[in-house]
């Protein structure tokens, strides 16, 4: 019976060697299949978990910036493209809207999983950790957040854009910049900067460089004849006033006549055309500066951000939200949002609605004044929408940050980004099937190295005793 049972195994193995190259494949793949663990599953399973739970308390991505309830009449418009790759998409674009201390929360919730991970590996082991592989992995985890940060703000990719059903509303971009800032990305032309307004649903952007009139120039110049044509650029100027940063809309070097002191405003300040100019505040700003209908040595602001694209604006956006409607309440302020890019980022983060009956078929110019006149009315001129973000204000909500912000991200998924991110999950597994792959291979090779290694020093010996006897 012992030498059958050896025969039978022999010629099992024979019959297996005789199988096709992609059976024996598929059979091996089998065997890593089942070779997963729970540890192996548990992620793709988490995510998958996540994505199909939020599916059935689902959110729109939008809300009003003023009063933080729901809109209605739009929708963001998300592409194939954006599609595919939602996964990283709508993580970036979540890091993108977070304040301040949320970045700050975020990254002490990753440094503080990472010591957790690595306190239980400790825990368990039974010898002494090797501090230079622990600190290599400290300074990997780093690394990948920095990559993170610089593929967010440098690499293009697809973005999410408003879709607005009225088409007697216009989009507006208060508060844009170009490569004539000092802060502006280098190649950020006119061009680039419609294109970007385009991909992000707006229909008008005033270009508000520091100082410097050559991109809102170059812009104006390159715009259609008709506003509906294209997304229109205006001229428009940021500078210091009375110690504040403003937004003037439409002016042009011809205006700087009314600079004084560098760049102080004075109160009769007028535009070429004979327009009282709409002045916005931008945020974060000084409340006691600021130059409202007690302010008798400035001209009066017109308009105030609410929400503002860049970090710091983001935070004094929510953190001041109170205050900054009781401002514009008691001040009659329309409310703004301005995307403050530079060319860092591929995210917008809040539309300025504008509701001016047939604009499409009006000269930029003329859409200019309109847009004004309009704006100039107060409080109700406008509506402001904005990306939905955590609304975590103190230190103890910040510190949540990194659920809730999954949390909003999922319940803001669309059925084919649910899709991508179910497809990306498993995805993984395929990857540590392959790594292992690969590294049982590599261990294979290193076997059979070693073992012919053995073999050829057992040979050398034997070689040379029976050369030296004969």
């Amino acid at each position: 019976m012992p030498k059958l049972a050896a025969t039978d195994r022999t010629s099992g193995r024979r019959g297996h060697r005789t199988l096709c190259p992609a059976t024996r494949h598929a059979l091996a793949l089998r065997r890593r299949i089942r070779a997963l663990g729970a540890r192996d599953l548990l992620l793709p399973a988490l995510i998958t978990l996540l994505v199909l739970a939020t599916a059935l308390f689902p959110q729109v991505p939008l809300r009003d910036a003023a009063t933080h309830g729901e809109v209605q009449g739009m929708h963001l418009a998300i592409s194939r493209n954006l599609a595919i790759i939602a996964p990283l998409a709508s993580l970036l674009d979540m890091q993108a809207l977070l304040t301040v201390p949320q970045h700050i929360a975020l990254v002490a919730t990753l440094l503080l999983g990472f010591a957790l991970w690595r306190g239980v590996a400790f825990a368990r082991s039974t010898t002494w950790p090797i501090w230079r592989y622990e600190l290599g992995r400290l300074v990997l985890l780093l690394a990948l957040l920095v990559l993170v940060l610089l593929v967010n703000v440098l690499v293009p990719r697809p973005m999410a854009r408003l879709v607005v059903e009225d088409p007697e509303v216009v989009v507006v971009d208060v508060h844009a910049h170009t490569a004539s800032s000092h802060d502006g990305r280098p190649d950020w032309t006119p061009a680039r900067v419609r294109d970007w307004h385009a991909r992000s649903g707006f229909h008008v952007a005033y270009i508000t460089d520091h100082k410097r009139f050559g991109g809102a120039l170059d812009g104006v110049a390159t715009n259609a004849a008709r506003a509906g044509d294209g997304v229109v650029l205006l001229s428009g100027l940021e500078l210091r006033s009375g110690g504040q940063h403003v937004n003037v809309l439409s002016m042009t070097i011809g205006d700087t006549v009314h600079l004084v002191e560098g760049d102080h405003l004075t109160r009769s300040m007028r535009l070429a055309d004979g327009r009282t100019p709409v002045i916005v505040q931008t945020i974060p700003f000084d409340l006691a500066l600021f130059a409202g209908s007690g302010q008798d040595t400035l001209p009066r602001t017109t308009a105030l951000e609410i929400n503002d694209g860049a970090p710091k604006g983001l935070t004094t956006g929510l953190t001041r939200h109170a205050e900054l409607l009781q401002l514009a309440e008691s001040q009659n302020l329309a409310l703004v949002a301005g995307s403050d890019n530079h060319g860092w980022g591929n995210t917008a983060t809040g539309w300025t609605l504008v509701r001016v009956p047939g604009w499409r078929e009006l000269t930029p110019g003329d859409l200019a004044v309109r847009l004004e006149q309009v704006l100039a009315t107060g409080r109700r001129a406008t509506q402001v929408v904005e990306r939905r973000t955590p609304l975590l204000v103190t230190a103890p909500q910040a510190a949540l940050t990194v659920p809730v912000m999954l949390l909003t991200v999922t319940r803001a998924l669309t059925p084919p980004e649910r899709v991508s991110w179910v497809m990306w999950a498993w995805s993984t597994l395929l990857v540590r099937i392959g790594t292992r792959w690969a590294a049982q291979g590599s261990l294979a090779r290193a076997r059979l190295a070693r073992r012919r290694h053995r073999l050829r020093i057992r040979l050398v010996p034997i070689g040379t005793t029976a050369g030296m006897q004969g």
